[in-house]
């Protein structure tokens, strides 16, 4: 397992208690619990089916209650975190719950990094085609 320490705190990949944190507070997410959540991802993950599902509904459900808090947090830590695990993750909801067409007119409005904003978009854009 890899071991990330940022602000002094240890994130590990596919770190289940980080979800756990993240769970009891969608919609209330700080700053610090949202990086630490983005830093669990990563491609040694892709074979924990219970990490795996649970980031992925979590990622979701704060794109759709948090867009600017997660998408502005991605932008400015690209350096750190495994943006192509994320956006893998955006093309495979694993939930058909999640309104994409919404979720991307939320991501549109976010003012951040183009390039960045591109990518996420694109992958949603991706998601939201294999549900039709």
């Amino acid at each position: 397992m890899l071991s990330f320490t940022l602000y002094g705190q240890s994130t590990t990949k596919c770190d289940m208690a980080k979800l756990l944190d993240v769970s009891k507070n969608v919609g209330k997410v700080t700053h610090q619990e949202m990086v630490d959540f983005l830093l669990t991802f990563g491609e040694e993950c892709q074979n924990n089916v219970e990490y795996s599902e649970w980031s992925n509904e979590l990622l979701f459900e704060l794109l759709d209650k948090q867009t600017e808090l997660i998408v502005k947090t991605i932008a400015h830590q690209t350096k750190v975190i495994e943006l192509a695990a994320i956006l893998e993750n955006l093309e495979e909801p694993i939930h058909d719950r999640f309104n994409l067409k919404a979720i991307i007119d939320k991501v549109e409005k976010v003012k951040f990094d183009p390039d960045v904003k591109k990518k996420i978009i694109n992958r949603l854009k991706i998601a939201e085609s294999k549900t039709h």
